[in-house]
């Protein structure tokens, strides 16, 4: 299977919150927001940041991470680095 960047950055982050907060991983998507639906705090996105800069060996600067509302966006912004 052949994924965008987005997709797979997407991928990387429903991960990563499955495993942070205990959820499913396919209740998250896209559309999944940082600070409603998880309730991130600065530590979290932290690791979100880490967690993509390991898939992606691309630095993710975390306050660039944490303007970013949606796993989407942030995907999003992560594409347009590579």
């Amino acid at each position: 299977v052949n994924m965008t960047i987005k997709e797979e950055a997407i991928q990387v982050l429903c991960k990563k919150a499955a495993n942070l907060f205990g959820m499913d991983e396919k209740a998250l998507g896209a559309d999944t927001r940082f600070e409603e639906d998880l309730h991130c705090k600065s530590t979290n996105i932290v690791q979100f940041s880490a967690a993509l800069e390991d898939a992606f060996e691309i630095e993710v600067p975390f306050m660039e991470l944490k303007k970013k509302k949606t796993f989407g966006e942030a995907a999003d912004w992560l594409a347009n680095q590579l």
